[in-house]
């Protein structure tokens, strides 16, 4: 857009070469300022409509990344109608080396999608129509006409695609990533520049893509969503490291990063929105001895029937938890966990009772009336009333119940946004996001220590506008533990290791079974679950070590990096990896949910150790060996997972 190619100036170690180099350009009026982050740059244009710019690029030490955002503002007599602004935009992708960009050029697509979160698909430039054909008339290349882009749709920002991306150089093995960070709609595009060079393009809404269209009008400013780009020097492992360090450099600091304590929810495979005073309180006997930090009462605690359509009024069922549900909270509590409860705060059900009481404007709305997704109305954040009535029922079930940690979820979406008081429908889906960030900034002013689980339908709603703020991530509603293995070794993809929560839900009283739902969240952050009352006693002892296990080595999972030795998975694979690296040691997860042997790349993924050993379970039968550089392992059986550690 102005030459952000110019703007970076990385080494050969992938790390920005120094805070001045990259504020050598030519623009107007630019400036580079120290802040509490670390410096950041402001490049300020103008344009003869009177439209004046300022491109933001926040830099962090030691971080190979920036975030960047756009602000625009009208200092014109006229009014000016915004169709497309990007957040950042770079024409510089893959033009060094040898070879023309089109003939060394990967380019990964996250899909994801309800239950198959976090699936990556790698494709060369030309199988996604950059080819590289685009001539200007004159023999010389050209900018042509083709694109390849995706993007995130209404207010699930996370349902098909995750918003960001990675373009690997093969050639002068340099790996570009980035990511968009807001949890509406959103685009990334990719395409051929001048010169026989690729650019791509993060934004928000767009007309084209969204119908979003926004009226400035004299005086006015509008900011895009941000982003975050970055340049590794290596391949998607590299990257992935970088990504990780510069999420965690965005994200609000908060108690629960630190401690990492274990969760038990009792939903996946568990009470699945039945629960009674009498059930959790066996649960909750349980996760107690099993080591459990955090109990969660997930949903229909509100309601004596399915739990679905009456929400929004959020206060116990009597019949239910005849004795209240704070005695369930109260019991939690005496077990030494934080207790926790199930929100869908944005969303009433069109059978509760308040909903039908409150004025239209409280609600998505279209065309006069109320949208309705899967009998839910959708709270409109815009509406003070509404953040206000929000803000008293989390403060109620906080002070009432003694409530510490929420989930909360997302099960449905706006559609294509609301007409009401809007420019346009996905302008106000845009602005919904904007209030409901700032309501959440407020919780934690109130309630600094308060933990918010983020879950939208388990990872539709899994972006960094979210997650700079909330501390941990539902990354899927997968209830099989086999499938789940390849949403767990992917997913630190998508969202830092810590914040990952992966179930661990076992249902049969069986060895490899629990092992297996164990190894899921082990290099994660495991969400206990299942069906506990039908496990015997070794079932119960395998669940007790792999948390005591947890607790011994999540200091090194807040810090490490993720490693992906096979790269990314998916479900045609036999064999699935995922590892955390620390600078000592790495601790790698091995699947076989397709056979019974592995051989896992370990120097070819940067894991320099020559040792191994079986961390998790403790005691078994699986046999293995390091040679040449690759760790060799014989399972007992089809469908096993185990816990190495190597040095």
């Amino acid at each position: 857009m102005f030459g952000f190619d110019k703007m970076f100036d990385f080494n050969r170690n992938g790390k920005l070469d120094s805070w001045e180099r990259a504020a050598q350009s030519q623009f107007m009026d630019e400036m580079m300022k120290d802040d509490e982050k670390g410096k950041e740059l402001i490049i300020h244009t103008a344009t003869e409509y009177g439209v004046k710019g300022e491109y933001h690029m926040q830099f962090y030490p030691n971080v190979a990344a920036v975030q960047v955002w756009t602000i625009l503002k009208n200092e014109g007599t006229e009014e000016i109608g915004l169709e497309y602004v990007s957040s950042f935009i770079y024409q510089g992708l893959c033009q060094s080396g040898e070879k023309p960009y089109f003939e060394k050029t990967s380019i990964y697509t996250p899909h994801n999608s309800w239950d198959c979160e976090s699936q990556w698909r790698k494709n060369d430039c030309r199988e996604i129509n950059l080819s590289g054909m685009a001539v200007n008339g004159f023999n010389t290349p050209g900018f042509g006409m083709n694109r390849y882009c995706y993007g995130g749709h209404s207010s699930w920002s996370t349902c098909e695609y995750l918003p960001m991306g990675i373009c690997e150089d093969e050639e002068c093995k340099v790996t570009y990533f980035f990511q968009v960070e807001h949890s509406g709609q959103w685009l990334i595009e990719y395409g051929p520049s001048t010169g026989e060079r690729l650019y791509v393009a993060l934004s928000g809404a767009t007309e084209t893509e969204h119908g979003w269209w926004k009226n400035l009008k004299p005086g006015d400013t509008f900011t895009t969503v941000p982003a975050g780009f970055g340049v590794a020097d290596g391949d998607v492992n590299e990257a992935m490291a970088e990504l990780t360090e510069y999420r965690r450099k965005i994200r609000r600091p908060n108690e629960d990063d630190e401690k990492l304590n274990v969760v038990f929810n009792d939903y996946m495979n568990c009470l699945m929105g039945d629960p009674t005073e009498e059930k959790e309180k066996a649960i909750i006997d349980r996760a107690a001895a099993m080591g459990c930090e955090y109990y969660c009462l997930d949903c229909g605690w509100y309601d004596k029937g399915f739990w679905w359509d009456r929400v929004g009024e959020w206060k116990e069922s009597p019949e239910r938890f005849p004795n209240t549900l704070k005695a369930v909270c109260d019991y939690a509590k005496e077990k030494g966990m934080v207790m926790g409860l199930w929100l869908e705060i944005e969303v009433m059900g069109v059978a509760c009772e308040l909903a039908n009481k409150l004025p239209d404007d409280w609600f998505i709305c279209r065309h006069g009336k109320r949208h309705i997704d899967n009998k839910r109305y959708l709270l409109d954040f815009r509406n003070p009333e509404v953040r206000k009535y929000c803000m008293d029922v989390v403060d109620r079930l906080i002070e009432d119940y003694g409530v510490g940690y929420f989930k909360v979820d997302y099960n449905v979406t706006m559609g294509y946004g609301s007409d009401l008081y809007a420019d346009s429908c996905a302008d106000a889906i845009r602005d919904h996001y904007l209030y409901l960030y700032e309501w959440y900034k407020e919780i934690f002013r109130k309630h600094p220590d308060l933990v918010i689980e983020n879950c939208g339908s388990g990872g539709q709603r899994m972006d960094y506008g979210m997650l700079k703020l909330l501390s941990l991530q539902s990354t899927s509603d997968q209830t099989d533990y086999v499938y789940n293995s390849y949403i767990a070794s992917n997913v630190a993809s998508a969202v830092t290791p810590e914040q990952a929560g992966m179930w661990v839900y076992p249902y049969k009283d069986e060895r490899e079974h629990v092992i297996y739902n164990m190894v899921n969240g082990l290099l994660l952050r495991p969400y206990m679950s299942g069906m506990v009352w039908d496990m015997g006693e070794e079932s119960l002892e395998l669940m007790r070590e792999g948390i005591s296990l947890y607790k011994e080595i999540r200091d090194d999972v807040k810090k490490g990096v993720p490693v992906f030795p096979l790269g990314f998975t998916d479900t045609r694979d036999d064999v699935l990896a995922y590892a955390i690296k620390t600078e000592s040691k790495t601790y790698l997860a091995v699947f076989t949910p397709k056979t019974d042997k592995a051989e896992i790349p370990l120097a070819a993924a940067g894991i320099t150790g020559t040792s191994a050993k079986v961390i998790y379970p403790a005691t078994g039968d699986c046999t293995y060996k390091v040679e040449d550089g690759k760790l060799q392992v014989a399972m007992p059986q089809v469908i096993c997972a185990r816990l190495f550690e190597i040095k």
